[in-house]
């Protein structure tokens, strides 16, 4: 429990994708308790919001993920 209490107390910010990994890591070696199943919970709800943000463009758009253009009847693309 030390390395993941050290782990923490290391991060000034939210932590990165990559440090929740870890975080989650350390929390499957221990004992499942009510508490440990909350925190690893709480750290995947995080992770998923993390993970979320890291695939919106700036005008926040989905990164890599085709706009869907208006189109007029008949296909033709609207300008």
């Amino acid at each position: 429990m030390t390395d993941i209490v050290t782990m923490v107390a290391s991060i000034d910010e939210l932590p990165t994708v990559e440090e929740t990994d870890a975080m989650l890591n350390e929390l499957r070696r221990l004992s499942r308790d009510a508490a440990t199943t909350k925190l690893i919970d709480d750290l995947l709800e995080l992770r998923s919001l993390l993970g979320a943000s890291n695939h919106c463009a700036p005008d926040g758009e989905l990164a890599g993920v085709p706009q869907s253009q208006p189109t007029l009847p008949g296909g033709a693309p609207a300008d």
